[in-house]
């Protein structure tokens, strides 16, 4: 009997569901030649060790707010809670403020108001919005230089030990008082059956160029079914396959996909098309329509 009785405990402990971990996941210009991420992780796991903590990324063009908040476009594959530590911080140490916002969509996000969040918050909404006050998240701190690692980051702790409690980090603030960079738009020009767009990034380490271009723009030129594009940057038009990925060419030629992000993309399969063709982030990307798909 008493074994019967210790199975159904054991069958009942095992049927009851394990709180997730916390989570906190890192974005920072900081690269991985020193100890400042470590020390960021240090500074959360200070508040708790039972924090998971996620590097999301740390090589990014340092001081790049927009290219910052670009990357956290895709964070939406996260469980819903998740805290985002985001430092690109070009103005650390002065009258800047921090501050942390819980989307629309339920994700945490803890930055210098900078405009390193415009692209999140254009994407998720914002839910609410606080200003951070640096010595209710860290008693010891003072004005400096590694805010990431003695004011960002134990906010984001704080709010995942706390269930997004923004209180436990600072006081509300207006959503007019939060910095905003103007995203970069494609323009469609109809008249012309062509999109001018922008290259917004780099997909590296493989130098493939990213646009702001989105199925939308080209269906709006009526390029839906096109199976080559006419690709203008700097003096050089290149008509260019659009294929799903890069083994539809063969190697060493150019292409046109979509990315991961669900823009228009260009690359060489299997080599470096940004170097290749001497491509710079923020040149201008002219896409017209070539052959298309038959009927």
């Amino acid at each position: 009997m008493k074994y019967k009785t210790a199975l159904a405990m054991l069958l009942l402990w095992m049927a009851i569901p394990t709180p997730a971990r916390p989570v906190v996941a890192l974005l920072t210009d900081f690269g991985l030649e020193n100890e400042a991420v470590g020390l960021c992780h240090g500074a959360i796991l200070a508040v708790s060790s039972d924090i998971e903590v996620v590097d999301l990324c740390h090589a990014g063009t340092p001081f790049d707010v927009r290219l910052a908040g670009l990357m956290l476009r895709g964070t939406e594959v996260f469980p819903k809670g998740t805290v985002f530590v985001a430092v690109v911080d070009p103005g650390v140490g002065t009258e800047r403020s921090g501050l942390a916002i819980k989307t629309g969509k339920g994700f945490f996000y803890v930055a210098p108001n900078n405009g390193l969040l415009s692209s999140v918050m254009e994407d998720q909404g914002v839910a609410a919005a606080y200003i951070l006050e640096p010595t209710r998240v860290n008693s010891s701190w003072t004005p400096g230089t590694f805010d990431g690692r003695d004011l960002f980051s134990p906010a984001g702790a704080l709010l995942a030990t706390g269930h997004g409690d923004l209180e436990r980090v600072g006081r509300p603030m207006p959503l007019e008082g939060i910095v905003r960079v103007e995203p970069l738009r494609a323009k469609v020009i109809p008249a012309e059956k062509k999109v001018i767009g922008h290259y917004v990034r780099t997909d590296l380490p493989y130098g493939n160029v990213w646009t702001d271009i989105t199925r939308e723009n080209l269906q709006a030129i009526g390029a839906k079914s096109v199976k080559t594009l006419l690709v203008r940057m700097v003096d050089r038009e290149v008509p260019l396959p659009l294929v799903v990925s890069f083994g539809h060419v063969a190697k060493g030629q150019p292409l046109a996909y979509f990315a991961s992000d669900g823009c228009l993309a260009l690359a060489l399969n299997q080599g470096n098309l940004k170097e290749a063709w001497g491509l710079e982030e923020g040149m201008d990307v002219e896409v017209r329509m070539g052959e298309s798909e038959p009927r």
